[in-house]
């Protein structure tokens, strides 16, 4: 749309409506992207999770966490995935090891608590002296012997008699 301008009233008139008409437009497109970004949001939450397990920001060193991601590898690569792909062998122990890392980084005190005090509660001079409890193996093994030791008893005493 062009104006005729015929003076320097006219000009600086001009001049004021097209910084209006900036304004406004500068206006209308951060109000359009801030919607675009608040719909974009769910996807950038997708996508920083999915970050965070990839890249292992913590490099925890200490025994407990070198011993979980030790046996998380030994345990997804030898049984979980023994039979999966080459490309899920690679990807999934990588992944669980950057989760355990995290979760040790994040959780080390609750950890080493929790394992003085099993360690204690199993150890304590009260457990010793309790009877040590029997697997299940072993009351089966015993009620085969009481079961086969009284027949014996019995066949025993009625050819005795």
């Amino acid at each position: 749309m062009k104006t005729n301008i015929q003076n320097i009233d006219d000009l600086v008139a001009e001049r004021a409506r097209l910084k209006n008409q900036i304004t406004i437009s500068k206006l209308k497109l951060n109000k359009e992207l801030s919607l675009v970004k608040e719909e974009l949001q769910p996807a950038r939450q997708v996508l920083n999770y999915t970050k965070s397990l990839l890249i292992n920001n913590y490099k925890n060193n200490s025994l407990v966490g070198m011993g979980l991601r030790f046996g998380v590898n030994i345990l997804l690569r030898n049984t979980v995935l023994a039979r999966a792909s080459w490309l899920t062998r690679l990807v999934v122990p990588y992944i669980a090891n950057n989760f355990v890392s995290k979760y040790v980084a994040k959780n080390s005190t609750k950890i080493i608590q929790k394992t003085v005090e099993w360690v204690k509660e199993n150890t304590s001079e009260e457990k010793k002296h309790l009877k040590p409890k029997r697997t299940v193996a072993e009351k089966g093994l015993l009620w085969i012997k009481k079961i086969t030791s009284d027949e014996d008893e019995k066949k025993n005493s009625f050819i005795n008699s």
